[in-house]
């Protein structure tokens, strides 16, 4: 992961403020994803939720640290296809990272 922007700017006036993850974070972050880990994709689920979790405001309305996976998605789709393609570039170390995200956000 590099550096994050304060915000992000995309599409028609869209825009994400992010901030980075900190180890309290993640570990809720682990807490809500409960049985997402137990899985054989549990490590490209973990990657996608944490680019997800970053989010702080979306169109500058504030969203909270989501606390269920529910909470994840539902961030996720807020977020929407064009916010996750602009995040992705400062959370996908490979293509082979970039595949296994898209796969786990397919189901």
């Amino acid at each position: 992961m590099t550096a994050l922007p304060e915000q992000i700017d995309f599409g028609q006036g869209r825009h994400l403020a992010l901030r980075e993850l900190d180890p309290g974070d993640m570990l809720d972050l682990i807490e809500a994803a409960g049985s997402a880990l137990s899985g054989a994709a549990a490590s490209a689920w973990l990657s996608y939720a944490q680019m997800v979790c970053a989010v702080r405001a979306v169109d500058g309305v504030p969203v909270q640290m989501p606390a269920t996976k529910d909470d994840i998605r539902d961030l996720a789709r807020r977020i929407g296809n064009e916010g996750i393609a602009v995040l992705q570039p400062y959370f996908l170390a490979s293509d082979e990272q970039e595949e296994e995200a898209l796969a786990i956000a397919k189901n």
